[in-house]
């Protein structure tokens, strides 16, 4: 999601206040959604999303979404980044989410994982998708970073329990490219095999599929699957794939359907998947704006009913406007 979603996340200050002027603050809308975990992109929320704002939506969660019998039950929590590409912890975003933080005085998750600095600036030619992953330079700063925020993240928050997120996305139908699996593949070694150093903990990541099945070549499926079959046994740690179902982000070009079906794709290599059922859509002018309530949540059960396990969804400023109207509850 980063590729579209930085730059689009700037918009989102100036929807949210359109949202708060226009709609009088209201309860949650949970409706009926199925019980799901949360993702916060750290190094985005400065400076329309403050420390007090966070917290806010904390005890909205704390409050209103932790009943596992009733719908809206919020379960995991995802800090995709905890630190901006310097490396270094934000203190005030942390510190006001640590209370509700497994471990904190007054929890509001089961489970937590973090992942460590933000996707670094490839500033060589193309993407950070497809050439940078390939730079061994590139991927080692991607790692050093994230193993020593990992490590300023456990000596600031001793008492908090969590597990580990790998914050570099991927693009999974490039792999097709053995280049760019062996790049991925090495990447993610180096950094289940640091921060395992730093603390024993399991792994998720969120990469997402940018083209359906129909829209891939039959020779490009045929290297994919060959290197998939290279990727997944050669993984040091298992490792939770939370798939981007990418219906947000491609404006519905790409159906539920489709997600569903990339899962089962998935599925013949790793049993451990699961649906980033994504809270935003896209406007007219291609900014990401707050999903539609009905469709996400619709979306969100279609998943379920298809035997595919929601994981924490993008993102807690999406998922919080469509359910509260841009009010903090």
């Amino acid at each position: 999601m980063n590729r579209i979603r930085t730059a689009a996340l700037a918009a989102l200050a100036a929807v949210a206040a359109i949202i708060a002027t226009a709609v009088p603050a209201t309860a949650a809308v949970v409706g009926s959604d199925p019980p799901m975990g949360l993702m916060i992109q750290v190094s985005t929320l400065a400076p329309s999303t403050t420390p007090a704002k966070l917290k806010e939506w904390m005890v909205a969660v704390r409050k209103n979404h932790r009943d596992p019998t009733k719908p809206g039950y919020v379960n995991n929590l995802v800090l995709q980044d905890i630190a901006a590409i310097n490396g270094k912890l934000p203190p005030p975003y942390p510190d006001a989410i640590a209370p509700f933080l497994p471990g904190g005085a007054t929890p509001a998750f089961t489970k937590l994982s973090i992942g460590g600095a933000a996707e670094q600036h490839w500033t060589g030619p193309g993407s950070k998708y497809i050439e940078g992953i390939q730079d061994p330079a590139f991927r080692e700063r991607n790692v050093s970073l994230s193993v020593s925020t990992g490590k300023a993240f456990k000596a600031r928050y001793p008492k908090v329990r969590f597990d580990w997120y790998i914050p570099y996305e991927a693009n999974v139908a490039a792999f097709w490219d053995y280049r760019i699996e062996r790049g991925y593949l090495t990447y993610i070694n180096a950094m289940t095999t640091r921060l395992s150093a730093v603390k024993a903990g399991s792994f998720s990541w969120s990469p997402s599929f940018w083209s359906t099945q129909s829209q891939m070549p039959a020779w490009a499926m045929t290297n994919l699957s060959e290197n998939l079959t290279h990727f997944f046994p050669n993984l040091r740690v298992p490792l939770t794939v939370n798939l981007q179902d990418f219906v947000g982000q491609s404006g519905g070009a790409t159906s539920r359907g489709d997600a569903v079906a990339w899962v089962r794709y998935l599925n013949r290599w790793t049993a451990r998947t699961q649906m980033n059922a994504e809270q935003f859509g896209l406007n007219a002018a291609g900014n990401l704006i707050p999903g539609d309530s009905v469709e996400v949540s619709a979306r969100s059960k279609f998943y379920v009913s298809q035997g595919v396990p929601l994981g924490p969804s993008f993102d807690i400023r999406f998922w919080h406007a469509r359910l509260y109207k841009g009010a903090p509850s």
